[in-house]
């Protein structure tokens, strides 16, 4: 319950409320985030700039918890994701529609000592 509370304060505090320096005390400097299409990010301050680029692109963000499920030091949720397109992301440079967008997935988390270390996308 202690992982499954971590990730949505996470959600909450960076993807809704825009506060990425809540990542400090969630994630590991060293942390990896696999994200296929897009190339990986390395790093807790590189994973700050992809949430508050996103952030710029994308308002009107809400995220829902549909599932989650953990065992030893690992957690495997499935996610909803909606937000409007407001905005150019850095990432991928599509200028911006005004349409919502829709992203559902699926993440696996790696904890050590506390913290995400590593995540799979």
């Amino acid at each position: 319950e202690e992982l499954k509370a971590k990730i949505r304060r996470a959600g909450e505090e960076a993807w809704l409320k825009g506060n990425v320096d809540a990542f400090d005390e969630l994630y590991a400097a060293d942390y990896l985030w696999h994200r296929p299409p897009l190339p990986d990010v390395s790093g807790l301050e590189a994973a700050k700039q992809s949430v508050a680029g996103t952030r710029g692109a994308f308002s009107d963000i809400q995220i829902s918890y549909d599932e989650m499920v953990g065992e030893g030091d690992s957690l495997a949720y499935r996610y909803t994701w909606r937000a409007k397109h407001t905005g150019q992301s850095p990432a991928q440079g599509i200028p911006p529609t005004g349409k919502e967008a829709l992203l559902q997935g699926c993440i696996v988390v790696h904890i050590v000592g506390g913290k995400f270390v590593e995540e799979f996308e």
